[in-house]
């Protein structure tokens, strides 16, 4: 785990105050490693702080302590008295005047005064935000550990920035121009909303009207089927299937009345919002044991959108492309209603399978090829002793079979099908026709039996074996054409239809509590975008985007968010939008205020940190690190003192102790270019040159008294 520097202020404190929040600070939990300790103290209330300081160095949390003492000291000579408890190897940077002044390093150098149009306190704070880095905290306490008295006053030279305040505005338009762009980027994936949807089958008490309804067309629908298979088999020829037309329609009956109680149920249950009682009792009545009811999670939705915004807007996409995407993602979870299901029932049984099982329907008309069949075998029985008598039987034997397969079939009646027997009749006789002519000329003496049996036999096996496969033929036929194969999947296909309906009245209440807390930060994402509008609509847009500014708008929208995807679950529209409106319009105030102190490309208190990221260097601010980072330590830069401070500091001292730092992001461009030693930091906001001056040897004492009270203590 990194290590990182806390601060403790004790300015404005008395001595118990000071001692009580020490105390605070090392009970605080929430601060588990305070090893690099910061302190920030009046350089007159040192001594006063005493007990303070023995609290924090005897806890045993604390490692490595600094010390800021601000202000001037008191004397003549002034001195600054310095309890023992910071004299035993804590470092003190003595600030006597924050503001500070341009100052060389050398003894006959004057000094120039610094504009304090910025306070005190926010000069103090750029020194503090350096020495909040651990690396830099490291390298300021051991070279303070080397002055005679553990005492340094600071001088600074940072990278400045490379534009004043006034050139925010043309910046952010740059900026704003792409993240208000419509269609840039995409849209990150949003859950669908069905991960936890209804995955067992519907569960229907036993007895129920929905329960018996459903077991009544599986009933009739497996007894038509069973009935078309007997149909289907060549012994019901002759022994008939009886009733199938009846069963049939019965099986049409019952999946119809089916159809129509799911329906009912459906309609009467239809909701986008979550069951009433009234309709959780329909339901109960219509025999569905209803499923457990899915809660809205304001946690997994408030994941999912910070998650959606965070990987949007750092993905580059656009204001108006995460809108819709927000807009899309709560029409999806908008409930349709079961209502929404009704054509799905009519898709999983429809109007026409149902008009195919309740219309009677004949079997079909025999095959154009049995007259072939008939004509075939009437001139194989004229081969017999039996002559043409022989034919005539055998044609009339198979004009009696066709019109067995036309009156034992469903809706079988002679007369419909009168032309296709009159065919078979006609064939026949062609066919004793044909024999007989073929006798008389090609046979002039009767066949042996050895001959004319096996013929007789084969015209006898012809004729049936023709039959019973016209037959069969045409009793599939007439199961297809009736629908009965799909009679069987449409009750299945129906209950998963009821299936899913149940799943929906179980997440109707989650997914539109959902689907409000998308419109809510819609709606906010709305406002941010539009003020951020407003806010650059007057400006001048600069030819190229920076983007560094373009990181900090994305990061001002995920801030300007984070209170409203916090209390998502709460609120209406209207109120997220203004508190977003609100919130966008402080921070973009912030950061003009930043920038006027700070200069344009130093990020606002409000940007994200990104230790550790591989962005290139921008090759417009190189020349002004390097000179930063590598300054001459005697060159003037800014010493945080008044002129009149210059006398208490020992100038005689060689070398000058400094601590140069620079981003660790950029060390492989820098490492070469700057002087060894350099400090590189996680951080990529800072880089300069920090000088230490010692104070004169004497400036800094313990107090003798303070030893003599410790000793008579004991």
């Amino acid at each position: 785990m990194n290590r990182c520097v806390i601060q403790l202020d004790l300015r404005s404190t008395t001595g118990e105050e000071a001692v009580a929040r020490a105390g605070a600070l090392l009970s605080d939990e929430e601060q588990p490693d305070l090893r690099l300790l910061l302190l920030v103290d009046e350089a007159r209330a040192l001594k006063a702080h005493q007990r303070a300081y023995e609290t924090l160095t005897s806890s045993g949390y604390t490692d490595e302590l600094l010390c800021v003492a601000v202000g001037p000291i008191d004397g003549n000579p002034p001195r600054l008295e310095v309890p023992g408890s910071l004299a035993q190897g804590a470092g003190i940077i003595w600030v006597p005047d924050p503001c500070g002044i341009d100052w060389e390093l050398a003894a006959a150098a004057p000094a120039t005064r610094r504009k304090r149009s910025h306070g005190p306190e926010t000069e103090l704070l750029r020194l503090l935000d350096v020495l909040s880095q651990p690396e830099v905290f490291h390298g300021t306490l051991s070279r303070v550990r080397r002055s005679p008295d553990l005492i340094a006053n600071p001088g600074l030279r940072l990278m400045g920035p490379s534009g004043d305040a006034g050139d925010l505005q043309p910046a952010m338009a740059s900026a704003a121009a792409r993240i208000l762009a419509p269609g840039r980027g995409r849209a990150p994936k949003l859950p669908c909303g069905e991960e936890h949807g209804q995955s067992r089958p519907i569960r229907l008490r036993s007895g129920g009207p929905l329960a018996v309804a459903a077991d009544e067309a599986r009933t009739a629908v497996a007894e038509a089927t069973a009935v078309a298979g007997e149909l289907i088999d060549g012994a019901s020829l002759f022994t008939g299937a009886p009733g199938a037309e009846a069963v049939a329609a019965g099986a049409g009956r019952h999946l119809k009345a089916l159809r129509a109680r799911l329906e009912d149920l459906l309609s009467a249950a239809h909701t986008t919002t979550g069951l009433t009682t009234r309709q959780q009792e329909s339901i109960e009545r219509a025999g569905v044991v209803l499923p457990g009811f899915e809660e809205f999670e304001p946690a997994v939705a408030r994941h999912a959108i910070s998650g959606y915004l965070t990987r949007g807007l750092r993905a580059g996409a656009s204001l108006p492309v995460l809108i819709g995407g927000l807009d899309g993602w709560q029409e999806r979870l908008t409930p349709a209603g079961s209502g929404a299901r009704l054509p799905d029932l009519r898709r999983a049984c429809p109007d026409e399978l149902l008009t195919r099982l309740l219309r009677p329907l004949p079997m079909p008309e025999p095959q154009r090829w049995l007259p072939v069949i008939g004509l075939v075998t009437a001139a194989l029985a004229t081969f017999t002793p039996f002559g043409p008598a022989g034919g005539v039987l055998m044609a009339a034997l198979w004009t009696l079979l066709v019109a067995l397969t036309v009156t034992r079939g469903p809706g079988g009646r002679l007369g419909a099908r009168a032309g296709a027997l009159v065919a078979n009749a006609t064939a026949g006789a062609a066919g004793v026709v044909c024999g007989t002519v073929i006798t008389i000329r090609a046979i002039p003496a009767p066949l042996p039996p050895a001959v004319w049996a096996p013929l007789l036999v084969a015209a006898l096996t012809l004729a049936l074996g023709a039959a019973r496969a016209s037959w069969r033929s045409r009793a599939g036929a007439w199961a297809r054409d009736r629908g009965l194969d799909s009679a069987e999947r449409a009750v299945g296909d129906l209950l998963a239809v009821a299936t899913a309906a149940a799943g929906d009245w179980a997440r109707a209440g989650a997914r539109a509590a959902t689907a409000d807390a998308a419109a809510r930060m819609g709606a906010a994402l709305e406002q941010v975008s539009a003020v951020i509008r407003n806010h650059v609509s007057s400006a001048q847009v600069m030819p190229r985007p920076d983007p560094r500014i373009e990181r900090c708008l994305a990061d001002l929208v995920e801030r300007a968010m984070a209170p409203r995807v916090r209390d998502l679950a709460a609120g209406s529209t209207a109120e997220h939008a203004e508190c977003a409106r609100v919130v966008t319009t402080e921070l973009l105030a912030v950061w003009h205020a930043h920038a006027s102190e700070h200069g344009v490309y130093a990020p606002p208190p409000f940007a994200r940190e990104r230790d550790g990221e591989a962005a290139a260097l921008p090759e417009e601010e190189l020349p002004e690190l390097i000179a930063a980072a590598g300054a001459d330590a005697h060159a003037t830069m800014w010493q945080l003192c008044a002129a009149e401070d210059l006398p208490l500091l020992d100038l005689g001292s060689a070398p000058t102790a400094v601590v140069r730092f620079a981003p660790q992001r950029d060390r492989a461009a820098l490492e070469a270019l700057l002087p060894a030693g350099t400090v590189w930091t996680r951080s990529a906001r800072r880089a300069g040159t920090l000088r230490l001056v010692p104070a004169r040897p004497g400036i800094a004492y313990q107090s003798r008294a303070d030893e003599a009270e410790q000793e008579a203590g004991r």
